[in-house]
């Protein structure tokens, strides 16, 4: 089996399989895949002030999952971790969790303090809340009705 890389820099050949990574992942609504792929547009196409960060795990040219984070503005040292998602195929290999370990890393090298991660309290959402649960994030937020009736916003933190 071939190796799986991590990887920093976001290719303009990755923007489709990140399409399909968030398309596959059946908890995704059709207005967040296309933020996820506004974030890659933008990485792709900078503006002056573009700095979302990425990590991608790739295994023979095929890209089995992602992160996207950034500093929060206005923060020392606080940074959310926008996406982190895998293909449904390499959920339970450890894939999510080596994501979710070189965007700690990465932090930690940048001074970083803070990773929090912004999740829905509906079901589709339940195996990232159990994630980051598992990964060391502790619950610091929770907003009743923030998306909508019933959908609460959760967010998790993590102490680098």
């Amino acid at each position: 089996m071939t190796e799986l890389i991590l990887r920093d820099a976001l290719r303009p050949e990755d923007r489709s399989h990140l399409e399909r990574i968030l398309r596959a992942s059946g908890a995704f609504r059709e207005e967040e895949v296309s933020v996820g792929l506004e974030l890659a547009d933008e990485t792709l196409n900078p503006r002056p002030d573009t700095d979302y960060l990425w990590v991608l795990a790739d295994r023979g040219g095929d890209l089995l999952g992602f992160a996207c984070y950034g500093l929060v503005p206005m923060t020392e040292g606080t940074f959310d971790l926008y996406w982190i998602a895998v293909v449904p195929e390499a959920r339970g290999s450890n894939v999510a969790t080596r994501l979710d370990e070189a965007v700690t890393e990465a932090v930690r090298k940048r001074g970083g303090r803070w990773v929090l991660a912004e999740t829905s309290s509906t079901e589709p959402y339940a195996a990232a809340r159990r994630f980051y649960a598992k990964r060391g994030y502790c619950l610091v937020e929770r907003i009743p009705d923030f998306y909508r009736d019933g959908d609460d916003r959760v967010t998790f933190g993590k102490r680098v």
